[in-house]
């Protein structure tokens, strides 16, 4: 139990830097030359994915907390023809850069998702959930052997659900 004092109640969660991927499709470019072209940029924030979609008709900013992205897949259609899709591409949607043949820009966007969803989502959020929990029995052994060097009766604990109120506050 030693090690458990010194450890940070996020110890389960992974820092990460900010980074920002262009994902504009040049075929979707060209079929929204009307509108300007249409524009996608990926930004992979410390707490959540952003994907700004852009043109002189409209802009569209999606944001997803990493726990909310769910699968985050690699797509591979005509040998050649490489995108990500996950939840915040849509059903339908995938991110793919340039002609959409960088497979290279392909694994790197969804190695970075993957990492992001396990070290910043479900995954790392019940690891610390885990470690602040042996914090808490931790203390509660400390608590405990402070009572009884003092031979001061250990309270019981109080019912589930049950809100614990002091004299002060049940009187009001």
């Amino acid at each position: 139990m030693a090690e458990v004092a010194g450890t940070s109640a996020l110890a389960g969660m992974q820092e990460f830097d900010v980074k920002e991927y262009d994902a504009t499709n040049y075929c979707e470019w060209l079929s929204t030359i009307c509108c300007g072209g249409t524009t996608k940029k990926l930004i992979l924030d410390k707490e959540e994915a952003i994907l700004k979609t852009d043109n002189c008709c409209f802009h569209q900013v999606q944001k997803r907390p990493y726990a909310q992205l769910g699968s985050v897949d690699s797509n591979n259609s005509c040998f050649c023809c490489w995108g990500v899709s996950s939840d915040i591409t849509g059903a339908e949607g995938i991110l793919a850069r340039g002609c959409g043949c960088d497979e290279q820009w392909t694994k790197e966007v969804l190695s970075e998702l993957q990492a992001r969803k396990v070290g910043r989502g479900n995954i790392a959020q019940i690891k610390a959930q885990e470690v602040l929990a042996a914090r808490v029995d931790h203390l509660h052994m400390k608590i405990d052997l402070m009572l009884k060097h003092l031979n001061i009766d250990v309270p019981p604990p109080p019912a589930m659900g049950e809100i614990v109120r002091d004299d002060a506050t049940a009187q009001k």
